[in-house]
């Protein structure tokens, strides 16, 4: 995880050394470890600042890895090095530390003397994975041609890493992929960008959307519903008296903002979508915070039997529902509808 101190080099005499980056240390500040010198004249590798050492002998040293060296229990004491009492610091000896932070590390005794010719290499533990996944709902053919969804995490030690994408039609899709703690630990977020493009025809320029969302105990999560983008209007229709066959609505709108043209769209209400009480349709547009804003809406059709009159009205805009009913137009047979 991060950078993994590794290398070959010399523990001189009463000098400290820093396994965690490889390097003599000047102080006690940044030790783990001591070749202390003794009055008898024997010599000691001592732990420093609460690192942990334990002798493991003439081991197979390439062989070791994060597993081995979590299985060990360490010691504060100092490992005896001789050369007047018991030496465990012979040429081929491997000793597996605890460094003060906390992390494991191996190293071997190449050369022995007053000084030490040692090699050693910083073990971490395997990488763990969460899951990312990001699901895009759906939207009107009429309205978005494609969605482009990019994932990528920013890890503790500043670097960035791309995750997988993906590129979907109007009906939407879902991203998957595993967010790492090999760079030092997990991602407090997880960066997605979402880029809307409208269809040609709704002349609506496309739009770019930014999350964050919070990498948790088990990954991160988004849910981004095209509503995010699109207002929609539901239009109910109360069939009384009810429809007949060949009855039908051809319903027809568009958008629109001050004297600019938007997106536009139809549907036919036929068969089995006027067999009821009731019948429904939901368009849907980008919502717009002008106060100018609004949809022409025109229906036309047959209904029980004759040509209904045409409705036509500017519907402003939010709105989230509008109701039909009926009603007879004169005395004829014809009839209208009335929104209410």
């Amino acid at each position: 995880m991060g950078t993994v101190s590794t290398g070959v080099g010399t523990l001189r005499a009463n000098h400290r050394f820093d396994l965690e980056n490889g390097i003599e240390a000047t102080g006690m500040g940044r030790a783990d470890v001591w070749w202390r010198p003794l009055p008898s004249g024997s010599r000691e590798l001592v732990p420093l600042l609460g690192a942990r050492l334990t002798a493991m002998g003439k081991v197979a040293y390439e062989a070791l890895r994060y597993q081995d060296l979590a299985a060990l229990t360490y010691h504060g004491d100092g490992i005896p090095g001789g050369p007047w009492t018991e030496n465990k610091l012979t040429v081929g000896s491997v000793v597996a530390v605890r460094t003060r932070s906390g992390r494991l590390a191996k190293m071997q005794v190449q050369t022995y003397g007053p000084n030490l010719g040692i090699r050693w290499q910083g073990c971490p533990p395997p990488p763990q994975y969460k899951v990312m996944k990001v699901v895009v709902g759906s939207a009107p053919v009429w309205l978005v041609s494609r969605y482009v969804v990019e994932c990528a995490y920013e890890s503790p030690d500043g670097s960035i890493h791309p995750c997988r994408g993906g590129k979907f039609g109007a009906d939407g899709g879902v991203v998957e992929d595993t967010i790492s703690d090999a760079w030092g630990g997990f991602p407090a977020t997880l960066r997605v960008t979402i880029a809307v493009d409208f269809q040609p025809d709704t002349g609506l320029q496309g739009v770019v959307k930014h999350f964050e969302p919070v990498v948790g105990l088990t990954g991160a999560s988004l849910l981004y519903e095209p509503n995010q983008e699109i207002q929609k209007v539901k239009l109910v229709f109360g069939l009384a008296p009810p429809a007949r066959a060949q009855d039908y609505l051809l319903v027809r709108w568009a958008y629109r903002t001050g004297s600019s043209a938007g997106a536009s769209g139809q549907k036919t209400l036929s068969g089995p979508d006027v067999q009821g009480s009731v019948a429904q349709h939901e368009i849907a547009f980008p919502p717009d915070g002008s106060t100018t804003a609004k949809v022409d809406l025109t229906i036309d059709g047959i209904y029980q039997g004759e040509e209904l009159v045409q409705f036509k009205q500017a519907v402003s805009l939010p709105a989230s529902a509008l109701a039909f009913r009926f009603r007879k137009q004169g005395s004829g047979p014809r009839y209208r509808l009335e929104a209410f």
